[in-house]
């Protein structure tokens, strides 16, 4: 008999499986990162062609088989579809999606990674807030969810701006990351620091971030 489990999460990446099948890889708040077989998922008729594509946010019903999660329900609460039509939302959705995939692993909490990630795709899609910026404060909090953030370089001096930016992504509520702004050498200077700290804290190579270089 399968064990069913219901859960809050978000697609991080979708890819084919089979002839009609999609394997997602799901972030799932307590459960952590789920690798879920979603049958039929190709077929332009499936109930499940939408809600088994990347950056889908919502309720997820799982059961769990042998081996595998399969997905049996889905409530997707936002699908992000403005990120399709813009390249540069994509590729931006994409790179942080990758950030999550290469932190979070199966059966670890990943509750503060699934907040960070909405919270951030909502910044991207707000037209107001600068994407440079959005990378900066989500790269910069993933590395403190990940216990490695070692504070800023000793010996450097930084902008004022900067410095009260940091401390405010390192200790703020959730609620209150996305709610401020830089004059445009701030921005500069958080982004290089947080290009240095991808560098030394990120050892992998991200296809998403060599398309954000290609755009500039």
């Amino acid at each position: 008999m399968n064990d069913f489990i219901t859960c809050t999460g978000m697609v991080l990446r979708s890819r084919p499986a089979g002839e009609n099948d999609r394997l997602i890889t799901l972030l799932a708040g307590t459960e952590g990162k789920m690798n879920v077989f979603v049958r039929g998922a190709r077929k332009p008729s499936s109930r499940f062609a939408a809600s088994s594509e990347s950056f889908a946010f919502g309720e997820f019903r799982l059961s769990h088989g042998q081996s595998s999660y399969y997905l049996n329900e889905a409530s997707i609460s936002n699908y992000f579809e403005e990120f399709r039509s813009d390249i540069e939302l994509a590729s931006y959705a994409s790179y942080f999606a990758e950030i999550a995939d290469y932190y979070c692993v199966e059966g670890d909490d990943a509750t503060p990674m699934l907040g960070l990630l909405y919270a951030s795709f909502l910044a991207l899609g707000n037209p107001n807030f600068s994407h440079r910026l959005v990378r900066c404060i989500f790269v910069l909090r993933s590395i403190v969810i990940n216990g490695e953030f070692p504070g800023l370089p000793v010996g450097r001096a930084f902008n004022e701006a900067v410095v009260t930016a940091v401390d405010r992504i390192v200790n703020s509520d959730l609620r209150h990351l996305y709610t401020f702004a830089l004059r445009e050498a701030a921005e500069d200077e958080l982004y290089g620091l947080t290009t240095d700290y991808e560098k030394r804290f990120m050892d992998r190579h991200f296809k998403s971030l060599e398309v954000l270089k290609a755009l500039g």
